[in-house]
């Protein structure tokens, strides 16, 4: 037991160093390729952001599902990491927007199968998957609020191709310690490999809505999100490092109380608190979308309500997956996410180009599309009910069925 103790620390301790070596890579994606790289295009701008989220959006559920089948997840952390390291070093040697384009791509096809493995692993032989996958969550804002913070200090001194090469060093940390650190937790029984499909898992109650609700959020924020340095920086006359702090800022509030919301989960459910969150994404998309002053913006920013909408989500594909099942249906929820963040900007780019002719205005294209989500999200609440229920049953009667719920649509 102390083993595994130990082997789960390290897990959290990689993730957390690859969290950190991508908010320092990642927060100004955009206004690199806007100022350092010389494209001012907002659907190009979306094509840089939203290109390696739709190879992610594939790559997730092909690597959660292959875990699944191999029956191992260390080596998919250790892949995925590895995946990481190589991207952010070769960020620090592109040139222009289509070389940046093709290594964001390549480097996700790799990196998207850390993931769902780690989730998978942290959420596997426990009851407690919303207390795993809130801490998880926590260790992750904390590796993200330093990077966030660093990066947004260091921008200006150091520029971008310095701080690329920062981040790949700290993710090759992250490799070390999952290589040396990690013992791995065998999924099913030697000799036993589960083939887990697609379909079955999509047909499992509530998961396709799920699905749905998580990537109309998704397309909802990351519409505004992939130029949130430009809008703070250009369009408020704010400076980089308010952009550190609103990403700093949201991920040390996260720290703070995503633990208090993964036992939220467990004691009421999943779907309260994906609900919250929906709401919570509205309410911001309107005050971002009336912000004059950088600080205010900045402010909102801070707002840690992806903590909310990550937790519930993904304890909810938990507690309607089998544990040979995590991977893949960890996979679903990330692929969900990844479609959201590929779509986002495009959808973000186009109203940017056509309507709106800059980018602040994009905030009511979020407040639209997680209205919609907390439509669709308002319908898993029986669902969740029924899936609690049942998992009371089976502890009351040893002999039921672990899996939590049936297929069917």
């Amino acid at each position: 037991m102390v083993e595994i103790d130990r082997s789960r620390l390290a897990v959290y301790l990689a993730y957390s160093c690859q969290n950190m070596g991508q908010a320092i890579a990642w927060q100004f994606i955009t206004y690199f390729a806007k100022h350092d790289l010389g494209e001012a295009s907002p659907l190009v701008l979306a094509y840089v952001w939203a290109a390696p989220a739709l190879v992610t959006t594939a790559a997730v559920y092909f690597w959660g599902s292959l875990s699944d089948r191999v029956g191992k997840r260390k080596p998919f952390m250790v892949l995925g990491f590895i995946g990481y390291s190589y991207t952010f070093l070769l960020y620090s040697f592109v040139t222009n927007v289509l070389l940046f384009v093709l290594v964001a791509m390549a480097g996700a096809a790799f990196s998207a199968a850390a993931i769902p493995a780690g989730q998978a692993y942290l959420t596997s032989k426990t009851t407690k998957k919303g207390e795993r996958l809130g801490f998880f969550m926590v260790v992750q804002s904390a590796g993200w609020f330093f990077g966030a913070l660093v990066s947004g200090i260091l921008h200006d001194p150091l520029g971008m191709y310095t701080l690329f090469r920062i981040s790949a060093a700290i993710c090759i940390i992250a490799v070390g310690l999952s290589a040396a650190l990690v013992k791995d937790l065998p999924v099913v029984q030697p000799g036993v490999r589960t083939k887990v499909r697609f379909r079955t898992m999509i047909r499992k109650p509530g998961m396709a809505r799920l699905a749905l609700a998580v990537s109309l959020s998704t397309i909802g924020i990351y519409a505004t999100s992939f130029v949130m340095a430009i809008v703070i920086v250009d369009e408020l006359v704010g400076n980089a490092t308010y952009v550190g702090y609103a990403n700093s800022g949201a991920t040390l509030a996260a720290v703070l109380i995503t633990g208090f919301i993964g036992k939220l989960v467990d004691k009421h459910g999943a779907v309260p608190i994906l609900f919250t969150a929906y709401v919570s994404y509205s309410l911001y998309a309107v005050g971002w979308g009336l912000a004059t002053d950088p600080l205010v913006a900045t402010v909102l920013y801070m707002l840690p309500i992806y903590a909310l909408a990550q937790t519930g989500g993904y304890s909810f594909a938990a507690r309607m997956s089998r544990d040979e099942e995590r991977g893949s249906a960890m996979g679903i929820v990330n692929g969900a996410q990844n479609a959201g963040n590929a779509l986002g900007p495009i959808v973000g780019g186009l109203f940017a180009e056509l309507v709106f002719y800059r980018f602040q205005p994009l905030a009511w294209v979020t407040l639209v599309f997680n209205l919609a989500a907390m439509v669709v999200c308002a319908t898993l609440f029986k669902v969740e009910k029924q899936a609690r229920q049942k998992e009371e049953a089976a502890i009351i009667t040893p002999t039921t069925s672990d899996d939590p719920v049936s297929s069917g649509s």
